[in-house]
C-alpha cells in the first residue's frame, strides 16, 4: 500500500498548481481576442500537434523506479515552442500564450480520460509541465536581446543553422528542467522524501529520455520547413525507438521483481510466517527509505532485500510463532539472517541484496559503539520488520502506539534513532489522496 500525505498538507503542490493556473490565465490574457483568429488560421498545425501530443501522454512510459514519463508528448510539445516555416502551411508565428494554451489543453485531454477511467488526475504533474512549456516558450519567442528573438533568429535565417539549433537544444533543456524541478518538489512532498533527493532521482533517471526530448522537439522544428508537418513524425521516430527499448526494460525489471516476489511467498506458503508479510515489510521498507532520502537504485535492492528478510526461515525445523522473528533469541535472528544470505548468493546479481539481508540482525550499538558497516538498508530492514511482527500488519491505532514504545525501548541499541524517526514519518498517515499511482520500484 503506497501512502502519501493527506490533499490538505501537499502545499507545495499546491503552489506548483496555482503557479500552473497563473501561466494559463496570463497566457490567454496575452492571447486575447486573437485567439479564434490563430486557431483558424494554424488549425492543422494546432491540431496534428495536439493528436501527437494526447497519444504520447495515453502512452506514458513507466520507468523502473514506478515514474511515468512522456518522451513523445514532451518532444512534440517541445516541437511547437520553436515552429516557424513550415513547408505547404503558413508560418507559425503566434506568441508564447497561444503555445501554451495549445499544449494545456492537450495535456488536459489524457487527464480527463484517465479520469474517466478511474485514474488520478495528477493536475499538479500537469501543471508542472505547462509552466516549463511556458518557460521555454517565453525564452524562445518573447526575449529579445539582441533586439530580435531566438526565434525570429530561426524563421529569419539571420545567424547560421548551427547557432540556432544551439540555442534551442539550451532553450529547451531549460524548459525540461523547470518541469524537473517542479516534479521533483510534487513527488518530494508526496511521498515525504527529501527535494533535493528526489530532484537527484528526478534529473537522474530521466537523463537518456531527457536528452532525446531536448534533441527531438527542436529537430521537428529545423526540418518543418523542408518536409512540413511530416516532420513531426520523422524526427519523433528514433525517440520511439528509445521508448520501445525503455519499456521492454522495464518489463524485464518487472519479470525480475516477480520472481523475486514469487520466491518470498516460500515462507508463507510453508507456514513460516503469515500471508502478506514480506510485501508489507518491503513497502514500509521504501517508504522509510523514501524520507531517509535514498537513492533508486539503493530503493531497488532495499525492495528486493525486504521482500527475501525471512527466506532463511525455511530451513527451520519448527516454525517461530507468528514468523516474529523479533521475538526470537538473537543467535537464532542471526541464523536466520545468515542462512536466507547463503540461499540468495545462489542467485545471480543479487550479492548485494544478500549483504543486506545478512546485516539485519546486527543491533545498531554495534554501530555506535564498535563502528561496524552495517548498510542502512539493514538497519532499514530491521526496524521495519519489528514494527510489522509487533503489529500484526494491522493499521489498528493501539497495536501501532504499543509496537512504537517496543521499538523505542531498543532505541540506540537495536535500532538505529535515525530510522525509527523515519518510521514515525512514514507511518504518520494514511492514505487519503493520490498525487500519481506509483508501484514498488523493482516494478
Amino acid at each position: 500500500m503506497t501512502r502519501v500525505l493527506p490533499a490538505a498538507h501537499l502545499l507545495r503542490a499546491w503552489a506548483v498548481l496555482a503557479v500552473g493556473v497563473a501561466v494559463l490565465v496570463g497566457s490567454l490574457y496575452g492571447v486575447g481576442g486573437n485567439l479564434p483568429s490563430l486557431l483558424l488560421a494554424h488549425w492543422l498545425t494546432v491540431v496534428v500537434f495536439v493528436i501527437a501530443i494526447v497519444v504520447g501522454e495515453l502512452l506514458r512510459l513507466r520507468m523502473p523506479s514506478g515514474r511515468s514519463a512522456a518522451p513523445l508528448a514532451s518532444a512534440s510539445a517541445l516541437a511547437l515552442v520553436f515552429l516557424g516555416r513550415i513547408d505547404g502551411e503558413p508560418v507559425f508565428d503566434v506568441p508564447a500564450g497561444f503555445v501554451v494554451l495549445v499544449v494545456a489543453a492537450a495535456l488536459l485531454v489524457p487527464s480527463a480520460i484517465r479520469v474517466s477511467r478511474g485514474g488520478a488526475v495528477g493536475l499538479e504533474l500537469v501543471a508542472a509541465r505547462v509552466v516549463g512549456v511556458a518557460v521555454a516558450a517565453g525564452v524562445a519567442r518573447g526575449f529579445a536581446p539582441t533586439s530580435r528573438s531566438l526565434w525570429a533568429l530561426e524563421v529569419e535565417r539571420a545567424v547560421s543553422a548551427w547557432a540556432v539549433a544551439l540555442g534551442m537544444v539550451a532553450v529547451a533543456a531549460v524548459g525540461i528542467s523547470v518541469e524537473l524541478v517542479l516534479s521533483a518538489a510534487v513527488r518530494s512532498e508526496s511521498q515525504r522524501t527529501p527535494w533535493l533527493a528526489a530532484l537527484r532521482d528526478e534529473f537522474g533517471e530521466a537523463a537518456p529520455l531527457t536528452f532525446a526530448v531536448v534533441a527531438s522537439g527542436p529537430m521537428v522544428a529545423l526540418m518543418a520547413p523542408v518536409l512540413g508537418l511530416l516532420s513531426l513524425p520523422v524526427a519523433l521516430f528514433p525517440l520511439a525507438i528509445t521508448y520501445v527499448a525503455v519499456d521492454r526494460y522495464v518489463q524485464n525489471r518487472v519479470t525480475y521483481r516477480q520472481t523475486i516476489a514469487t520466491l518470498s511467498h516460500l515462507t508463507e506458503h510453508g507456514g513460516y510466517t503469515p500471508a502478506g508479510h514480506a510485501e508489507r515489510v518491503a513497502d514500509l521498507s521504501l517508504r522509510i527509505g523514501r524520507v531517509l532520502g535514498l537513492a533508486d537504485r539503493e530503493l531497488r535492492d532495499l525492495e528486493y532485500a525486504a521482500l527475501l528478510h525471512d527466506l532463511g526461515q525455511i530451513s527451520l525445523i519448527e516454525p517461530i510463532p507468528a514468523g516474529a522473528t523479533v521475538l526470537a533469541a538473537p543467535a537464532d535472528q542471526r541464523d536466520i539472517a545468515d542462512e536466507g544470505a547463503r540461499i540468495i548468493r545462489h542467485v545471480e546479481g543479487l550479492d548485494t541484496v544478500a549483504d543486506y539481508v545478512e546485516a539485519q540482525t546486527t543491533p545498531y550499538r554495534q554501530v555506535r559503539e564498535l563502528g561496524e558497516e552495517v548498510p542502512m538498508a539493514s538497519r532499514i530492514i530491521k526496524v521495519a520488520n519489528a514494527f510489522d511482527d509487533l503489529t500484526g500488519g494491522t493499521d489498528d491505532a493501539a497495536q501501532v502506539r504499543v509496537a512504537n514504545e517496543r521499538i523505542h525501548l531498543g532505541l540506540g541499541y537495536q535500532y538505529d534513532p535515525e530510522v525509527v524517526e523515519a518510521l514515525a514519518v512514514a507511518t504518520s498517515d494514511t492514505t487519503v489522496g493520490r498525487v500519481e499511482e506509483r508501484q514498488p520500484v523493482g516494478r
